[in-house]
């Protein structure tokens, strides 16, 4: 479990925009957790399908993340779903909640959990609310109990399967990317956003391949012998 952490904690401020370095990183926390993780509720186990990441700082202004100030490995709420979180911190614009003051040091980022495969009757869920309404379904609000929890759980042994890149889903017209790039600077950045932040970068990192999955079949066959 700890080597899964400080691969949630290795991205930061610092980070540069290397598409390779960063890329390289994406690859080889997506291998650790789809090949060595699953998560676990109560007797049930949920196998990872597809998940995308998400990291912004001032040298990677992938601004379409959402901001977060949070430990690594937490899981994370919002509009789109649920995170698993990378470390991450920021200065709030002026105060302002949920908006980032790009003039000082700032990174967060997460996984987004896209599509689920439970073991024991092989159903998938597919789509980030789908997988949030089966993992966080119901709670008493009484006597909680740590079964009712989803918590990420170490495999007996590593599964042998390859993830694969592929683009974020969007589904954003060109107009639609350009109006967009401007919603979330006046949002997150409050109108000032990085310095390096652009409709250029903005576009790269919609294609950029931040996504990776694994086959449904190849996982099931794989979970025979885990």
């Amino acid at each position: 479990m700890e080597n899964l952490k400080q691969l949630l904690r290795s991205l930061d401020a610092e980070t540069p925009n290397d598409s390779d370095l960063i890329s390289k990183k994406f690859r080889e926390i997506a291998e650790t957790l789809m090949k060595n993780y699953h998560i676990e509720k109560g007797t049930q186990e949920y196998y990872f399908l597809d998940i995308e990441f998400y990291f912004c700082n001032s040298n990677h202004p992938d601004i379409i993340t959402y901001p977060r100030k949070t430990e690594e490995g937490k899981w994370f709420f919002h509009q789109s779903g649920v995170d698993l979180t990378f470390n991450s911190d920021y200065t709030p614009y002026n105060g302002v909640k949920d908006t980032v003051d790009a003039s000082k040091p700032f990174f967060f980022g997460g996984i987004l959990v896209r599509e689920l495969l439970k073991r024991d009757t092989s159903e998938t869920f597919k789509g980030p609310y789908k997988c949030v309404w089966e993992l966080f379904d119901i709670f008493d609000a009484l006597s909680p109990k740590s079964t009712e929890i989803p918590t990420i759980v170490r495999n007996t042994k590593e599964i042998d399967i390859e993830p694969l890149p592929f683009q974020r889903k969007f589904s954003y017209s060109k107009d639609r990317q350009k109006n967009k790039y401007k919603e979330l600077t006046e949002k997150v950045f409050c109108g000032n956003p990085p310095s390096s932040s652009n409709e250029t970068e903005f576009e790269n990192y919609l294609e950029n391949k931040y996504a990776y999955r694994v086959s449904k079949e190849e996982l099931e066959n794989m979970l025979k012998n885990l």
